[in-house]
């Protein structure tokens, strides 16, 4: 659904910086629009496609799709969901429980490690000066994050029996990228449509900052997959 919707509206900016070329709509540095469909637009955007299609999310959505897809993979969706319809626990077998144990276990360890390493005055997650900003921890949260969510649901699959071999745990890890692969057929088109609107200069001629055009990427980008995440 929402790969159609970009291509349409990337077709509609095709069609509008065809029209203000001709025109000469002029934008803020004095320069007139240009159109999507001139020679030197298609030489830049050949010359620079993978640029493009590299400037996508996609190592923060594969993180993402990993976390998502170890929760769900080691039941703790369903036993989440299970407790809040029935209001109570699902009965779990002595492995189970032992697992669990463990998971909580690690869980605690990597929140310590992480809390310790952004809190403490000398932390290792902190900048050279001592602040969150500019340090290892405002670069590298996420994958922080993807640690802290995976290894403690991959101990406890690995502990309750879920997963034995390495195939399995490639499965473990990988069933939610899997279900989700036809978002990255999305995420390409996204980043074909945002590089050509910064190509024609409509964030210029709108006026927007470059917090609220990073947060219209954030939308552009986040939406679909929150939307193919949700999805069963």
């Amino acid at each position: 659904m929402f790969t159609t919707i970009y291509i349409c509206l990337l077709l509609v900016l095709v069609f509008v910086s065809w029209i203000a070329s001709i025109y000469g709509l002029m934008l803020p540095n004095g320069a007139v629009m240009p159109s999507l469909l001139s020679a030197d637009s298609m030489r830049w955007f050949v010359r620079h496609s993978m640029e493009i299609i590299e400037a996508a999310p996609l190592a923060q959505v594969l993180l993402i799709l990993l976390m998502v897809g170890t929760i769900r993979s080691c039941g703790l969706i369903r036993y989440v969901a299970h407790l809040m319809r029935e209001h109570k626990a699902l009965p779990l077998v002595h492995r189970q429980k032992h697992a669990t144990r463990i998971a909580l276990l690690v869980f605690g360890v990597f929140v310590a490690l992480v809390l310790s390493g952004i809190l403490t005055p000398d932390g290792n997650l902190l900048s050279v000066t001592g602040h969150i900003a500019g340090g290892p921890f405002s670069r590298g949260w996420l994958f922080l994050l993807c640690l802290v969510v995976c290894v403690p649901c991959l101990v406890y699959g690995r502990l309750s029996n879920l997963w034995h071999t390495e195939y399995e745990l490639l499965g473990f890890l990988t069933s939610e990228i899997a279900r989700c692969s036809g978002y990255f057929v999305t995420l390409v088109v996204a980043a074909l449509f945002m590089a050509a609107l910064h190509y024609v200069g409509l964030f210029e001629l709108l006026g927007w900052s470059d917090s609220v055009v990073a947060i219209f990427s954030m939308v552009l980008y986040g939406l679909p997959l929150a939307v193919t995440i949700y999805k069963d």
